[in-house]
């Protein structure tokens, strides 16, 4: 029991220190964004938000103060078009680099693919992609930005499942599956092997999946 009491009071603590790491440096980014911006320097004040946005821990104000200031820059009616188009971007990208099993801001990324699609299609000086028309142009661009090449977080966390129940059902199986005489003890024997199949077809759908 004092062993295990130990055993969660580290883990308790670096924990606790590594969020206090993460709310430390998101709050320093974000301090640092506002002094850019202060210095009419928007590209770094745009980088510097994105970064506090990307320290990322459920619930730190840091993070909703940097997505915060990164949509209203892109939203500015005095911004222009190449400098909203990189807060959007910003937004996308510290979303998409945060997300698990859910995405945080998700409403905010989907915000962000909609200007962008928009603000590259209305883009002069970019090449013709999707075609002469302007909604083509704004639809090609939402399917390219809905493309993503990493596996789907739900599929990883299932895969990993799988590997544990694989595993689980393997040291069972042996532990309690087989007595000492060598001989398959039959109820414990069936459960590990489900188990233990379970786990495979977990892990082979979450790799399919992914």
């Amino acid at each position: 029991m004092k062993r295990a009491i130990v055993i969660a009071a580290i883990v308790l603590a670096g924990v606790g220190a590594l969020a206090l790491r993460v709310v430390l440096e998101g709050r320093a980014a974000l301090a640092e964004g506002d002094q850019a911006h202060d210095a009419k320097r928007p590209a770094d004040a745009i980088a510097a938000w994105e970064t506090a946005a990307r320290w990322y821990l459920p619930g730190a104000p840091h993070v909703d103060e940097a997505y915060a200031r990164l949509i209203h820059l892109a939203g500015d009616p005095d911004s222009a078009p190449r400098l909203a188009l990189a807060a959007w971007r910003a937004v996308r990208g510290a979303a998409r680099a945060t997300r698990s099993l859910w995405t945080p801001h998700e409403g905010d990324l989907a915000d962000a693919d909609a200007a962008i699609a928009r603000l590259s299609a209305d883009d002069p000086e970019a090449s013709l992609a999707g075609g002469a028309d302007h909604a083509a142009r704004v639809a090609w661009h939402r399917r390219e930005l809905a493309r993503d090449p990493r596996p789907r977080p739900r599929a990883v966390a299932l895969a990993c499942l799988g590997i544990a129940a694989w595993l689980s059902g393997a040291g069972w199986l042996v532990r309690r599956g087989i007595d000492r005489a060598g001989r398959l003890a039959r109820r414990p024997a069936l459960a590990a092997a489900a188990l233990t199949a379970a786990g495979l077809a977990a892990w082979a759908i979450g790799l399919y999946t992914a």
